[in-house]
């Protein structure tokens, strides 16, 4: 159970890497909205474009409780360098580390260090992102509207991102408020965001439920430490 929970949360800070998000189905578009004015949405309700791109790095630590046991998962973004490190602890031993540095990166877990592939790096650069829906043209994903869907009572976007290689996703919006509310992927299943509060001018969800068919009950995460722009040393990357 322990090992395959760490497997699922892996795939949550990892959603981008290895094989397509979510399967291919029929879907009826969403009438009065376009993917782009979605978007727009979203980034006004959290923020706004000029804050969100004054965000120069980004320190994000959760935790959760796996039968008992604390794991503490931690994300620092640096978008100036192009630099990303990500790692799991449990029970104070990092049992999953990922860094990417420009051009080259690694991921280490249960004692075994393997770099990775070009596709890889590629794919884990848009997680260098403090917010990556900003940049999913420019990263070359096209968008398109699904039927509207409701998500824990509240009535959603839904949105359809595919990069025309087999990466896909189906991510839900607020339609009251903007806000993204769930994200469904192959990888770690589905995953809601909620009680968003504000850090420095900025929404950040404070609690991530993952819900898998692998585990018996949706897996609760909640964010104990957010910094934005604190001073990085090199230590991160290596």
């Amino acid at each position: 159970m322990v090992r395959l929970v760490f497997l699922l949360l892996s795939g949550v800070m990892l959603l981008f890497v290895n094989g397509k998000w979510v399967k291919d189905e029929a879907v009826k578009p969403s009438l009065g909205k376009t993917p782009g004015e979605v978007i727009e949405a979203y980034v006004q309700a959290i923020g706004g474009a000029d804050k969100i791109n004054q965000i120069k790095t980004l320190v994000l630590v959760m935790e959760a409780t796996v039968q008992g046991m604390e794991v503490e998962m931690s994300t620092i973004r640096d978008m100036e360098q192009m630099r990303m490190m990500q790692q799991i602890v449990m029970e104070g031993n990092v049992v999953q580390k990922t860094v990417v540095k420009g051009n080259e990166g690694y991921m280490s877990a249960m004692g075994q260090v393997q770099n990775l592939t070009t596709d890889q790096l590629e794919t884990l650069k848009t997680n260098i992102f403090a917010f990556p829906e900003l940049h999913y043209e420019r990263m070359g994903f096209t968008m398109t509207m699904g039927e509207n869907e409701e998500i824990n009572g509240e009535e959603a976007y839904t949105l359809l991102l595919n990069n025309g290689e087999g990466m896909k996703s189906k991510e839900f919006f607020s339609v009251a408020t903007g806000l993204k509310l769930k994200m469904e992927t192959d990888i770690a299943g589905d995953v809601e965001f909620m009680d968003y509060q504000e850090i420095e001018g900025i929404l950040f969800p404070m609690k991530i439920n993952i819900s898998n068919p692998m585990i018996p009950v949706p897996l609760e995460t909640r964010v104990i430490d957010i910094q934005i722009n604190q001073a990085l040393d090199d230590s991160m990357s290596e």
